[in-house]
């Protein structure tokens, strides 16, 4: 970002234009001029659209004629704003040079969007607070009153759009971004018109309301957006925040509800509800517990009270994230150490897959020919043809770049994950949320992890953290039996995880919507087929899903140890050969 815009929400806009250059400086002006623009070339347009911008906020004028005035560039700002945006939203981590100019061309669009209504709405409060209006200026105080409202909603849904155009690049929000909206919240919250209704107020058609709406939108999209979900996720958030932000309460005293708590004379989001430091004085509340109530209703009406938005966006992932968020305790557990080192890493649950076999494809891991001899001649060549085609359709031969195995340096560790640096291109499996294999060097043993956040650090690079789950994975393979004949398999990993002397056995499954909880499937260990019962999702992602499960047959819990103790004795072989050679 460039300089002017890094100090753009510290300081009010100079007023230093006696006229506008390029049009009449009049609503009907305006209009006129803003027809001859041209929204298909982009370039010409969205800098056309700027400098008016920029204009219209150095203009020497009453403030309602300042908001009349951006409300006729507004729809055609967002369209802009559309365009520029779809440029960049699903483009890698790390992107090209042109690319990043439109970013920065997009977010000084926005940022000073949202800074034209902060400075009307700031204006009017000021005038509203510190002159006396006689009888016959009643109008007058009545117009800037209006126009103080309808300002200060404007301003939150641009910070809004703003902060989510921040999170869709994984980068952080400017300096003063989140004190000018904590103020704009106090405005209307000391004057008592937080809870008024815009769309009567102004005759429009707004989803969200109120301010306290358009704040609470904000404050979620914060909450959510912890850097550990995917643009299409971040995206599904967005949408759905404008049906969860009257399901928010913003209040001025604490109650056993009060889940986070802001101080509005920092510049700094929502933060939990637990001992703070001396210096933190927080003066508004926020509950979310409806919202928790909503999302465990919904879990329980079986979807029927999903809204549009839900239903399209609300993946099991998503839904594991929010509920996860807001119904445990957020901060952060395990202390950082400083540690320098360089660290494997590969993407993918199929690819783990691949190298934990010691390199066989999916196919030959199978060892399917075991199982025809049960089948008459006919049924035998039906059930080799579905199996073939249902395997080949659903475990693709991995290609030579998803198998790579990638080097990054590690910049902290904690008990359980790294915090690594990425530097140059991202290889397109690089999500939140995938599962990986992380080891520490070419001797070490491969563990299994997830990807839980992403964040966009210095020039060309990224700052990952990643949380190690398990060290003993055991390739193997999950399908749900549709019919007699179709076998519809998918690569799966029997996990073993001690603590306190307890060994915890649990299976990681592919995200996809085959696998649920309360569902019985089939288990291929080797050449041997078990049933289980899945009982309970431990983490939902969009890559994996790790499931607790329960044998259909106790008796075959040996099939499973003996597994699991062949597979070991292999690794310690395979070890064991290495350190000969």
């Amino acid at each position: 970002m460039t300089n002017p815009t890094s100090d753009i929400f510290q300081n009010s806009t100079e007023l230093k234009l006696d006229k506008l250059s390029f049009c009449p400086t009049n609503a009907k002006g305006l209009q006129e001029w803003l027809a001859g623009v041209s929204i298909l070339q982009l370039g010409t347009s969205s800098k056309s659209l700027f400098n008016a911008l920029v204009e219209i906020s150095e203009l020497k004028c009453q403030e309602m004629l300042r908001f009349d005035l951006i409300q006729i560039l507004h729809p055609t700002l967002e369209s802009i704003l559309t365009s520029l945006e779809k440029h960049f939203a699903n483009q890698g981590l790390i992107t090209t040079d042109r690319n990043d100019q439109i970013i920065e061309l997009a977010m000084l669009l926005r940022s000073h969007f949202a800074k034209i209504y902060i400075d009307i709405a700031k204006r009017c409060h000021q005038q509203l607070s510190q002159q006396k209006f006689s009888i016959f200026s009643f109008g007058h105080k009545k117009s800037l009153q209006t126009a103080r409202i309808a300002s200060i909603y404007y301003a939150l849904q641009q910070l809004s759009l703003l902060l989510y155009q921040q999170q869709m690049l994984y980068t952080a929000p400017m300096p003063g971004q989140w004190l000018v909206a904590h103020q704009l919240i106090e405005y209307a919250v000391e004057n008592n018109f937080y809870q008024s209704n815009l769309n009567q107020l102004l005759g429009t058609q707004h989803q969200i309301s109120t301010i306290a709406q358009a704040y609470s939108q904000l404050i979620l999209l914060d909450i959510f957006n912890t850097n550990q979900i995917r643009p299409a996720e971040i995206q599904g958030l967005f949408l759905c925040s404008f049906d969860w932000a009257k399901l928010v309460q913003i209040l001025q005293k604490e109650t056993t509800l009060s889940r986070y708590i802001i101080d509005t004379e920092k510049d700094h989001p929502p933060v939990f509800n637990t001992n703070q430091a001396g210096h933190y004085k927080p003066d508004l509340f926020i509950s979310t517990q409806s919202l928790l109530d909503h999302l465990v209703e919904m879990q329980t009406k079986n979807g029927q009270y999903l809204s549009k938005n839900e239903k399209l966006f609300l993946t099991p992932a998503l839904h594991f994230h929010i509920h996860n968020l807001l119904s445990n305790n957020s901060e952060r557990r395990h202390e950082r150490y400083e540690y320098s080192a360089q660290i494997n890493i590969c993407f993918s649950l199929s690819v783990a897959h691949f190298y934990l076999s010691k390199g066989k494809t999916f196919n030959e891991t199978l060892d399917l020919e075991a199982n025809y001899n049960l089948h008459n001649e006919s049924s035998f060549t039906n059930s080799m043809e579905n199996n073939m085609q249902a395997t080949l359709s659903n475990a693709k031969a991995i290609d030579r770049e998803a198998k790579q195995i990638h080097s990054a340096e590690v910049l902290d560790i904690s008990v359980n994950g790294y915090r690594i640096k990425w530097t140059g291109e991202t290889p397109v499996q690089l999500k939140t949320g995938e599962f990986i294999l992380v080891q520490e060097n070419a001797q070490s043993q491969w563990r299994g992890g997830v990807i839980r956040w992403i964040k966009q650090s210095t020039e060309k690079s990224l700052e990952i953290g990643l949380e190690v789950l398990t060290q003993d994975m055991f390739p193997c393979a999950a399908h749900v039996r549709t019919d007699r004949n179709t076998h519809n398999y998918q690569p799966a990993l029997l996990t073993q995880t001690s603590q306190l002397d307890q060994i915890t056995t649990t299976l990681i499954l592919p995200g996809s919507n085959l696998f649920r909880e309360k569902q019985t499937i089939h288990l291929r260990l080797g050449k041997e087929e078990l049933k289980v019962y899945l009982t309970k999702a431990q983490l939902i992602t969009q890559s994996f899903i790790r499931f607790e499960y329960e044998l259909l047959n106790d008796q075959q819990e040996s099939t499973v140890k003996d597994f699991i103790n062949h597979q070991v004795n292999e690794i310690k072989n395979n070890d064991l050969w290495e350190a000969l050679k």
